[in-house]
C-alpha cells in the first residue's frame, strides 16, 4: 500500500493525461486531504460505496476477516475524470465486488484502474464492467486481480464489455490476472463491439424504429 501512495499521480483538472506531482504521501491523512479516501472494513462487517467520477480520486480499501465490500461506479454524459481503486483482501473470507457502468459521449476522457489484492485464504473478488462510448470519447480501462503466493481457495472473476457507437470513439482496455497461488478459481473476459444489424433484427421485428431498438439494446447492456 505504501508503494501505491508514493507512486500515485493524478491528472490536471482540465488537461487529460497531464501528470503532476502527487500530494499523497505515506500518511493516510494526506490521501484524504488530496481528495482521496481510505476505507477500513472490519471483521464480519459490510460496506457499500458509490462513485460518480465527479472527482479525480484515489481510493484505498482494506477488508478484514469475513468483511464484504460492494463498490458501484457510474458516469454518463461528457466527463473528464480519473479514478484509481485498490482493494486489499487482508482477512480470511474477505469479499469484494466492483460494478462499473460508463455511458460517455462528446470529447470525454476517462482513465480507470480497478485492482484487487488477495492476501488471505478463501477470499473472493468480482469485477464487472460495461461501457458505451460515442462521439470522440476515449476511455482507458485497466483491471487487475492479484493473488499472493501460498494462499488457498481463492476466487477471482473479471468481465469487461464495451460498445462503440461512433467511428471516432476509442477504448483501451486491459483486464489482467496476476496469479501466484495454485488453488484458485479465476477467469477474465473482454469484448469490444458495435451494434450491428444482427443485434437490431429482433427489436425491429417487434415493430420498433431504429432509434427505439438501439435504446432498448443499450438499456439492457448497461443493467
Amino acid at each position: 500500500m505504501k508503494k501505491i501512495l508514493k507512486s500515485y499521480k493524478k491528472p490536471g483538472a482540465l488537461k487529460y493525461g497531464l501528470k503532476i506531482s502527487s500530494p499523497f504521501i505515506e500518511d493516510f491523512s494526506s490521501v484524504v486531504a488530496g481528495g482521496g479516501e481510505v476505507v477500513f472494513i472490519g471483521k464480519n462487517t459490510h460496506k457499500t460505496m458509490k462513485n460518480d467520477l465527479s472527482l479525480h480520486r484515489l481510493i484505498l480499501v482494506t477488508i478484514e476477516e469475513g468483511g464484504t465490500f460492494e463498490y458501484e461506479e457510474r458516469v454518463s454524459g461528457t466527463a473528464h475524470a480519473k479514478s484509481d481503486l485498490h482493494i486489499f483482501l487482508k482477512g480470511k473470507g474477505a469479499r469484494a465486488e466492483i460494478k462499473a457502468r460508463y455511458e460517455v459521449n462528446g470529447d470525454s476522457k476517462i482513465d480507470i484502474l480497478h485492482k484487487v489484492y488477495h492476501e488471505a485464504d478463501e477470499t473472493v473478488s468480482k469485477i464487472e464492467t460495461r461501457g458505451v462510448l460515442s462521439g470522440e470519447s476515449h476511455a482507458i480501462y485497466r483491471s487487475d486481480i492479484n493473488m499472493k503466493k501460498g494462499l488457498r481457495a481463492l476466487e477471482g472473476n473479471e468481465s469487461a464489455k464495451f460498445l462503440l457507437l461512433s467511428k471516432t470513439a476509442k477504448i483501451d482496455a486491459i483486464p489482467a490476472l496476476d496469479i501466484a497461488s495454485r488453488e484458485v478459481k479465476s477467469n477474465h473476459s473482454l469484448s469490444i463491439s458495435r451494434i450491428g444489424e444482427e443485434e437490431m433484427f429482433y427489436p425491429k421485428s417487434r415493430g420498433l424504429e431504429d432509434r427505439e431498438a438501439k435504446e432498448l439494446i443499450l438499456e439492457g447492456f448497461l443493467i
